[in-house]
C-alpha cells in the first residue's frame, strides 16, 4: 500500500485571547504549520529550515534557515525555533508561517503566550511523532 501523499493536522491550545493554533500539513518529504494566534490571526513571518549535518562534525542533525518578516511583524521569535527543533528532529526541511497578534501586550501576556507556545509545541512533536 502507498504511503499518503498528504497528511493535514490541527492543534489548538484554548486560552481565550491567549489561544493558539497550528494547521499542519504533512507531505512525504517536508511539513509545513500555520501557527496563528492571540487577538488576530495574520500572515507576519516565515521561517524556512532545511536540515544538514552538523558543523560540530558529530554527526548530528543541525540545520540552515531563512527568515522572511512583513514590516513591523515579530512573529520569527515563535516561526523560527518550531521551524528549527521539527527540521532537526524529522530532518525534513520545515516551513512556519506564523501570525500571532495581541494589541499592546503587556510583559505578563507575553510570557502567558509563550507558555501556550511550549505546550503548543509539545503537542505538535507528539502529532508529528517525532
Amino acid at each position: 500500500m502507498d504511503k499518503e501523499l498528504i497528511n493535514l493536522f490541527t492543534e489548538k491550545v484554548d486560552d481565550g485571547r491567549y489561544s493558539l493554533q497550528v494547521v499542519i500539513i504533512k507531505t512525504q518529504d517536508g511539513i509545513n504549520l500555520y501557527l496563528g494566534g492571540g487577538e488576530l490571526s495574520h500572515l507576519g513571518s516565515i521561517a524556512i529550515s532545511t536540515p544538514r549535518e552538523s558543523l560540530t562534525g558529530d554527526g548530528s542533525i543541525s540545520c540552515t534557515t531563512s527568515v522572511y518578516n512583513c514590516i513591523s511583524h515579530k512573529d520569527d521569535a515563535l516561526a523560527v525555533p518550531l521551524a528549527e527543533e521539527i527540521c532537526k528532529k524529522s530532518n525534513q526541511t520545515v516551513v512556519v508561517t506564523a501570525g500571532v497578534h495581541i494589541e499592546k501586550a503587556t510583559q505578563e501576556e507575553i510570557a502567558r503566550l509563550q507558555t501556550n507556545f511550549i505546550n503548543l509545541k509539545k503537542r505538535i512533536l507528539e502529532t508529528l511523532k517525532i
